[in-house]
C-alpha cells in the first residue's frame, strides 16, 4: 500500500531554487526512506531529489505495522486502537490519528503506521531544514530571512512550520505575518534599518494602519478576491432574516450579495430555482410585500451593520411543508478582508497581494510619519493595486428584455443582421 506526496516550492522575490535539494527520511532519523515514481513501488527514485524545477511529487510506503512491530525513536500515527494502550508508548492519547513519537514496543491488537520527515537544503537555503511528518507540512516553507532581504535578496532560509491539516497532497504557497508585512513596509521607507528589527509601538501603528488599509479595501469591489457561495435554511412565514455572525445566516456580513437560488430538496432530486438580487428601488416599489408562495423569485439585501438584512419576496409559505420537503437559500456574495488580530499569525492572500499590500501600506505609513515617498515607490504601489483590480474584475451579462425582441422570429443572427430560425 502506497501513499502520494507532492508539493510545490515557491521561493521569495529575488531568490530562486537552484541547487536545492530535498530528501525524505524515516521520521525522527537520519536514515532514507525509499520512495517512488509509481504507485506499485516498483521504481525507486534517488536521493537527494532536485527540486530547482519547484515540485517534488513521489510515493512512499503507507508503512502499516502491528503495535508489537512498533520501535522506539520513529514516529507513528494511530490506525486502529484495538487492544493495544498507546499512552504507554509515548501517544498523549488513544485516539486514532494522534501522531507521536514511540518510547518504546507495543502490544496488542492496535496497528499504526510510519511517518515520513523531509530534508531541505542547498542551493541558497541558508541552513539545512527538516519538517516533521510530511502529512503535516506547513502551508508555506519558504520565507524571506528578514536580516538578508534588503542587502542580499538571492539567500533566504526556512522558517518554523505552520501545522495545517493535510493528509496525502497538497500545494505550498507562500504565507507571512502581518509583522512581516509591517517590517517590510517600514523598509520601504527607512524606518528601520537592515539589522534591527521595529520598537514594539512602530509595530502596533504598523498594525493599526494596515487595518486600516484593509478595512477600506472591503469597501471596494475590485479589491475583494473571496467570492463565496453559502447555504442557509429557509423557515416558512419567516421575513426578513438577519446576516452577520450571530444572525439567522450565522456568518460573516456580506459586503455584496451578487446572486441566489432556492434550493428545494423533498427527498428525491434536489431542485434549483434561480432568484433575482434587487436593488433598493426595485423592491421598494413591490406593493404588496407580505404577499407568498412555495418559490419565490426575489431576494434585497439590507446591508445594516453590524448585522445586516435579508428579504426574501414573495415570502416563502410553502401550501404542504411535509410535502416540499426542507428549503434552502443559496447565496453568492463577497466576503470583506477579516481585520488582523494577532500579528504573529500566518495569514495566505492570493498571488499579486503580497506586492499590493505591502507598498500601499509604504505609502499610507510615510503619510502618518510626514516622510517623503520616493516617485518609484508609489508607482510600484499604484501599479499592483491595479493589477489585482483587474484579476478581480467580474464580465456582467447583458440581456435584452422579451418585449424589445422580435418575437414573431425564433432569435437575431448577428452575422447576417436579421432574424431567423
Amino acid at each position: 500500500m502506497s501513499q502520494f506526496f507532492e508539493a510545490t516550492f515557491l521561493p521569495p522575490p529575488g531568490a530562486d531554487l537552484k541547487g536545492c535539494y530535498a530528501q525524505v527520511n524515516y521520521a525522527g532519523t537520519i536514515d532514507p526512506a525509499p520512495i517512488f515514481s509509481d504507485y506499485g513501488l516498483t521504481t525507486p527514485i534517488t536521493q537527494p531529489v532536485d527540486i530547482s524545477s519547484g515540485q517534488l511529487q513521489f510515493y512512499v510506503a503507507s508503512g502499516l505495522v502491528n503495535a508489537n512491530a512498533i520501535t522506539a525513536g520513529n514516529y507513528y500515527t494511530i490506525q486502529s486502537i484495538g487492544t493495544t494502550d498507546f499512552t504507554s508508548i509515548g501517544a498523549n492519547s488513544n485516539t486514532v490519528g494522534v501522531t507521536f513519537k514511540s518510547t518504546g514496543v507495543g502490544s496488542g491488537t492496535g496497528t499504526a503506521y510510519f511517518e515520513y520527515d523531509l530534508l531541505l537544503g542547498g542551493g541558497n537555503i541558508a541552513r539545512p531544514f527538516t519538517t516533521q511528518n510530511i502529512w503535516t507540512i506547513p502551508s508555506t516553507i519558504w520565507q524571506l530571512d528578514e536580516n538578508l532581504w534588503a542587502n542580499e535578496p538571492q539567500l533566504w532560509g526556512a522558517v518554523n512550520p505552520v501545522p495545517v491539516s493535510v493528509v496525502n497532497e497538497q500545494n505550498i504557497g507562500q504565507m507571512y505575518t502581518a509583522n512581516d508585512i509591517i517590517r517590510a513596509a517600514m523598509r520601504l521607507i527607512q524606518v528601520s534599518a537592515v539589522d534591527t528589527d521595529l520598537t514594539a509601538n512602530e509595530l502596533q501603528d504598523g498594525l493599526e494602519s494596515l487595518n486600516r488599509m484593509l478595512d477600506s479595501w472591503s469597501a471596494d469591489e475590485l479589491t475583494l478576491y473571496e467570492v463565496i457561495r453559502e447555504q442557509f435554511p429557509l423557515v416558512s412565514g419567516k421575513n426578513p432574516y438577519t446576516i452577520g455572525y450571530g444572525g439567522d445566516f450565522n456568518t460573516s456580513r456580506p459586503t455584496k450579495i451578487v446572486d441566489a437560488y432556492l434550493l428545494l430538496n423533498n427527498g428525491s432530486i434536489p431542485v434549483s430555482y434561480p432568484m433575482q438580487v434587487l436593488n433598493f428601488q426595485d423592491y421598494n416599489a413591490i406593493r404588496l410585500k407580505t404577499l407568498s408562495t412555495n418559490f419565490p423569485n426575489y431576494i434585497y439585501y439590507q446591508p445594516s451593520f453590524p448585522i445586516a438584512d435579508v428579504y426574501i419576496y414573495p415570502i416563502f409559505a410553502p401550501n404542504d411543508p411535509a410535502t416540499q420537503g426542507p428549503a434552502y437559500i443559496n447565496i453568492t456574495s463577497w466576503k470583506p478582508f477579516n481585520m488582523i488580530v494577532d500579528p504573529t499569525a500566518y495569514m495566505s492572500y492570493p498571488p499579486g497581494y503580497w506586492e499590493a499590500i505591502v507598498f500601499n501600506l509604504a505609502v499610507r505609513i510615510a503619510e502618518e510619519y510626514q516622510f517623503d515617498m520616493r516617485a518609484t515607490t508609489v508607482q510600484l504601489a499604484v501599479n499592483a493595486l491595479k493589477r489585482i483590480k483587474r484579476l478581480n474584475q467580474r464580465t456582467d451579462t447583458l440581456q435584452t428584455d422579451v418585449a424589445l425582441m422580435n418575437t414573431s422570429q425564433l432569435r437575431y443572427n448577428i452575422y447576417s443582421d436579421g432574424y431567423g430560425r
